[in-house]
């Protein structure tokens, strides 16, 4: 029974594979890829009930060399997250990637990429996280080079080098921590808190090590400038990068490392977390002001994840509950209202071919649906109440309070007023400025693009008005590793 485990990631990878191969007509393709990514949400619901906590070791040479997958509950959480923003996502791009082209070979990687993130979210060790945290480098690749242009092949060559750098550094941590525990497997609480009289120096730099590893995919300062060259790469990729796939992968991969491996107790005795908070705070700050500067819209967002990925990893170096909640609550919630910002992005350029805000003056009464799900998603990126932004950065800034630091609330508070800085320009042109020149006809973007972003502008609010069983779910988590 615990082999259905299985089926939920490679089920994607053998659809990937069959693609290229069946040549479908476009309509025939596109029932494929909607039906498949569907019916795959479908089997990790249907996993998940009937098989809840499970196990399977796929392939073990070694205590190392251990491909083995596991369902706990924050596997759950990432896997459902990612399937459900995957199928909107695969509707939205069906019509996206008519102007892009070559769209068989991006939905191949497209749904290949599916797979692998999943694999990452049912990774029952270290060595599995860190294979599929591998494949998820070269699935997205040719994702981000879709365009052809020399400034894709670069941004991709960019994405490479940096994906591969912070691997290599979490390889090498790997290792040695090997040498230490001779195990890799995730066990809430970590698994060094049963190892004495552990070297606490070398506990530092192997967690510094893998940290900026695992932090090079969720765009650690100084290691994100590959996250805004890669905005050459279509909106629905880009979608990918910020909201779902990668810079998520980089963040859970973090939570699992800290509190599945090391552990609050030796985190706290190697200090790590007080030299890593240092870089965190940074990239919160740093984010946002580079965001300000941006005129092209999918830059502006480019900037803005770099800064709200800042949150996650605050809310992970902070170790105690309430913070641990507001990290992985605003791992959701940034997901869901960053995907609504480029899929507004994303209808724009579709629509009218403008890239940048002084372009896109009075837009808001010709798209007024999608202007109304930016302006709302902005309105929660910011943390306004009731919005679900507000309910993760609330949890974050009292767990802030809760390890006496009142300089991380401070952070949170001057961040958010940044947020407004560089997101509600974009709302006053489209709503309250006037197009100058000649009025270009414009309206809004197909169906197929609008009703996705609809559809997650609802959970956006429902999840700021209802957050408490999500929250209880979190906290049910935060209770087995603190």
């Amino acid at each position: 029974m615990n082999s259905l485990i299985l089926v939920p990631v490679f089920f994607p990878m053998i659809l990937a594979i069959m693609l290229p191969i069946a040549k479908f007509r476009e309509r025939v393709r596109n029932l494929y890829v909607g039906a498949g990514v569907t019916a795959n949400f479908i089997l990790i619901m249907f996993v998940f009930y009937f098989i809840g906590e499970g196990k399977i070791h796929l392939l073990k040479l070694n205590e190392f060399v251990d491909v083995y997958f596991r369902i706990d509950k924050m596997g759950m959480l990432f896997s459902i997250l990612v399937s459900i923003l995957w199928i909107f996502t695969t509707f939205y791009s069906m019509e996206y990637m008519k102007h892009e082209g070559k769209e068989n070979r991006f939905f191949t990687f497209f749904i290949l990429t599916l797979g692998i993130t999943l694999g990452i979210g049912f990774s029952g060790n270290l060595f599995t996280l860190y294979i599929f945290y591998e494949l998820l480098t070269l699935a997205t690749f040719p994702l981000v080079i879709h365009g052809g242009t020399k400034e894709a092949i670069n941004s991709g060559k960019k994405y490479l080098i940096y994906s591969f750098g912070g691997a290599t550094l979490v390889l090498l941590g790997m290792m040695v921590l090997f040498s230490i525990t001779k195990s890799l497997d995730f066990n809430p609480g970590g698994i060094l808190n049963e190892i004495e009289h552990t070297n606490t120096k070398m506990m530092l730099w192997i967690y510094i090590s893998m940290f900026i590893g695992f932090g090079v995919k969720a765009a650690l300062v100084p290691f994100h400038s590959w996250l805004p060259s890669a905005m050459v790469a279509p909106t629905p990729v880009s979608s990918l990068l910020h909201a779902v796939a990668v810079v998520k992968s980089g963040a859970f991969a973090l939570i699992r490392m800290s509190y599945f491996i090391f552990g609050v107790r030796v985190i706290k005795e190697t200090k790590a977390n007080l030299y890593m908070s240092v870089l965190i705070v940074i990239t919160i700050l740093l984010g946002s002001f580079l965001a300000l500067h941006q005129e092209n819209l999918k830059k502006r967002l480019a900037y803005s994840t770099i800064s709200q990925l800042g949150y996650i990893l605050l809310g992970i170096v902070l170790l105690n509950k309430d913070a641990f909640v507001g990290g992985v609550l605003h791992l959701i919630n940034h997901a869901v209202i960053k995907i609504v910002l480029f899929f507004s992005v994303g209808a724009i350029m579709y629509s009218t071919g403008k890239t940048r805000i002084n372009e896109i003056k009075g837009i808001g009464k010709k798209m007024p649906i999608t202007m109304w799900c930016f302006g709302i998603s902005s309105i929660s990126l910011i943390g306004i109440p009731p919005s679900n932004g507000f309910v993760s950065k609330w949890f974050l800034a009292q767990g802030g309070l809760m390890g006496g630091r009142m300089l991380f609330p401070a952070i949170l508070l001057i961040s958010a007023v940044l947020t407004s800085l560089y997101l509600l320009p974009v709302v006053t042109a489209a709503f309250f400025k006037t197009e100058e020149g000649e009025e270009i006809v414009v309206k809004e973007a197909p169906k197929k693009m609008l009703i996705p972003i609809v559809c997650i502008t609802v959970i956006v609010v429902f999840l700021g008005l209802f957050p408490n069983p999500i929250i209880s779910f979190i906290e049910e988590i935060a209770t087995e590793v603190m």
